[in-house]
């Protein structure tokens, strides 16, 4: 009988599904334009483009789910109707963050735009209600004054109330009772508390992300009903696990309560992809490269796995959940060229997305983009576009980019076309540096995985400049993110504040706070079905020294902790400090800030299969020859990807090319294809 495991993965223009055959190791891979108008039916469009002839729903083991609509909602400003819940005299926390919490690095007040609010001072409403930094009760809730001033929540159409009191992670109570009291007055409404959303230190960040937590849930909840619904009228009964920022994945139900943590959710199960192939492959320094039709996403790789951030800016906002480090651009195949007022070629952020898409494509669209300037250099096939499903029209690119950056700038075409591909670059480059060198790593220790629809076609350019000795493209580039769903790990962070002096603080103190984590963390998953033998538990706490306002997370192991192990913990935090900022400060105590567990329940990942090797011939893959322009026209060599077998050699310059992507060979350099069919492109020494 077979077994199935389903990754899908909504992009900005396409949406992609993976599917493994867990007993074979067989691949199926399908592509669908997005719907931008309703993303259940792209999703059911690749689902039903599977279950035909004798695949059976009930044969699916694992269902998984990257999507953008929390982020299209917080970045598109189409979240819901939110209002805001504060303790009385303290709404100028969310009016005046520090900078650093806006932007970290930026020193500039008073020229730095804040973001903007997503709930404005009219749909505030104060609470009678105070906790102090120890949790005791300070002024009682007053449910009397409260229920008077929740009675604006009846008519206001509120579809959600974030609750943000100060000192709540420390003594919840007040929010919890307040979630009683807007349910009897706005019972439509849905209620997310910082105690539960973020429960630790520091007012701005735990209001910031219970106000987007808040912002996007109706949205993305409506969109997950829908969902599922629809798959259950196809008999897809099984649990729909939904990709989080932090690179593993949890329930719907679950992420329900907390949809903030699926910001970065499609970018996170790319560089998931990235992490296994490096690991299959013997490359534990990775950099990941995304590049689809809306963005280019770059993450870092060390030791086999993704470094993760304990927050992240998404567009404007500050969310404090942690997740993989990430750098976003808006430079994809569909990012739109135009000329700004001094004259020169922008590339992005704007995007002609999957409707009406890029000139080249069939739906209309006038406004040159990327992919237009990659089918007017010759390097994409207007022929062979998604395997040939879609023909691209390659004078409607060219008319797009004589119209509106040639013409107006006095260029011909290819030179217009070629300024188009070295602006996106530049700023592609940028992102990879963003990601390596501003984080002290250097780019020539590692190998460069790329993927996305466009991120091969661009991928050796950018190695060539930052002089990354390989770039490694997987087998189905154009669908990593929806493979790397397929390699994610159930997982769920928790955090806890609890201010202590280390050397005050005992270890067996320590092992209780941990063990209570823990055993919430065991119910939550046992709800879900899992076995408690299979979760596992990773402890870390937050330390500073006494002198400072910021704090660096130290790993801890999982068995009984010991009075003396703490001197270990204060050895790893000087150690990690002086990593960090090049000092370290022995004659300072050190406290403890925060308890941080991460839970995670190991799924089994579905191995690459390893080809045998078939010589360095690849004429047998030759298609033919095309004009694509290398600092002038060559007549190119074209090969078929799907007919490249184990120690394939391919001269540059040349293209290979595939149903879901196409490789771009430069001159000088070299693609040989290993043993588990990724292409390893070499740069010259």
């Amino acid at each position: 009988m077979a077994r199935f495991r389903i990754g899908i993965d909504i992009g900005g223009t396409f949406t992609d599904l993976c599917v493994f055959e867990e007993q074979s190791g067989e691949v199926f891979n399908l592509k669908i334009s997005t719907t931008p108008m309703d993303l259940t039916r792209g999703v059911m469009d690749a689902v039903d483009g599977f279950f035909i002839g004798d695949r059976s729903p009930e044969d699916v083991t694992f269902l998984f789910h990257a999507t953008t609509v929390a982020t299209n909602a917080l970045l598109e400003l189409k979240g819901a109707n939110t209002w805001l819940l504060i303790t009385e005299g303290y709404t100028g926390v969310y009016e005046t963050p520090e900078l650093g919490e806006i932007r970290p690095g930026s020193y500039n007040y008073l020229s730095y735009p804040k973001p903007r609010l997503l709930v404005p001072q009219r749909r505030t409403i104060q609470i009678p209600e105070r906790v102090d930094f120890r949790g005791k009760v300070l002024r009682p809730l007053d449910e009397e004054e409260t229920r008077r001033r929740l009675a604006r929540l009846k008519d206001a159409g509120a579809e959600a109330v974030a609750v943000c009191l100060i000192f709540s992670f420390m003594n919840p109570s007040h929010e919890q009772r307040l979630r009683d009291l807007i349910k009897e007055v706005a019972p439509e409404a849905q209620v997310y508390l910082s105690s539960e959303t973020l429960p630790q230190i520091r007012e701005y960040p735990r209001l910031a992300t219970t106000v987007v937590n808040a912002y996007v849930a109706p949205v993305v909840n409506r969109y997950i009903e829908r969902l599922e619904q629809a798959m259950a009228s196809r008999r897809l009964n099984r649990p729909l696990y939904i990709m989080q920022s932090n690179g593993g994945s949890l329930t719907s139900a679950a992420l329900s309560k907390i949809p903030v943590r699926m910001i970065e959710s499609g970018p996170a199960a790319g560089v998931l992809a990235a992490a296994h192939i490096g690991r299959m492959t013997d490359h534990l320094k990775v950099i990941s490269f995304d590049m689809g039709g809306t963005t280019a996403k770059s993450g870092i790789i060390e030791d086999g796995e993704p470094r993760i951030v304990p927050r992240f800016q998404a567009g404007e906002w500050l969310i404090t959940t942690p997740s993989l480090d990430l750098v976003e651009i808006g430079s994809g195949g569909g990012s739109i060229a135009w000329i700004d007022q001094s004259g020169m070629i922008k590339v992005g952020p704007q995007s002609a997305g999957a409707e009406p898409g890029p000139a080249c494509y069939p739906r209309g669209g006038e406004d040159p983009t990327v992919t237009d300037a990659d089918l007017t250099l010759g390097w994409l096939n207007p022929d062979y576009f998604l395997g040939g499903k879609v023909r691209l029209d390659a004078p409607a690119a060219a008319r797009a980019i004589a119209t509106k950056v040639a013409g107006p700038l006095g260029l011909d075409l290819v030179a217009a076309a070629g300024g188009i591909i070295k602006i996106v670059n530049s700023q592609m480059v940028e992102a990879l540096r963003l990601v390596t060198v501003s984080r002290g790593e250097d780019p020539r220790d590692y190998v460069l995985v790329a993927f996305g629809g466009a991120g091969p076609v661009h991928a050796a350019q950018l190695a060539e400049e930052l002089k990354i000795p390989e770039v490694l493209v997987p087998p189905f580039p154009g669908l990593a993110s929806a493979m790397g769903l397929l390699v994610s790990d159930l997982k769920r962070d928790y955090i806890q504040t609890h201010f202590a002096d280390l050397e005050e603080m005992p270890a067996t103190e320590v092992q209780k706070r941990f063990q209570a984590m823990e055993a919430a963390a065991q119910r939550e998953f046992e709800a879900q079905g899992l076995s408690p033998d299979r979760v596992q538990h990773e402890r870390a706490v937050d330390l500073r020294y006494s002198i400072q306002k910021y704090e660096l997370p130290v790993p801890l192991g999982n068995g009984a902790l010991r009075e003396e192990d703490k001197l270990a913990w204060r050895r790893s935090f000087d150690e990690l400090h002086e990593k960090h900022y090049g000092s370290r400060a022995a004659d300072q105590r050190v406290e403890i800030v925060n308890y941080r567990l991460t839970t995670r329940v190991m799924l089994p990942k579905p191995a690459l299969r390893e080809l045998s090797h078939n010589g360095e011939n690849a004429q047998g893959a030759f298609k033919g020859r095309r004009q694509a322009y290398f600092d002038g026209w060559v007549d190119c060599p074209v090969y078929a990807r799907e007919r490249l077998f184990h120690g394939n050699r391919v001269a540059g310059p040349a293209i290979i090319e595939q149903m879901d992507s196409t490789i771009v060979v430069h001159p000088g350099q070299t693609a040989l294809v290993d043993s588990f069919g990724n292409v390893i492109i070499q740069l010259m020494k």
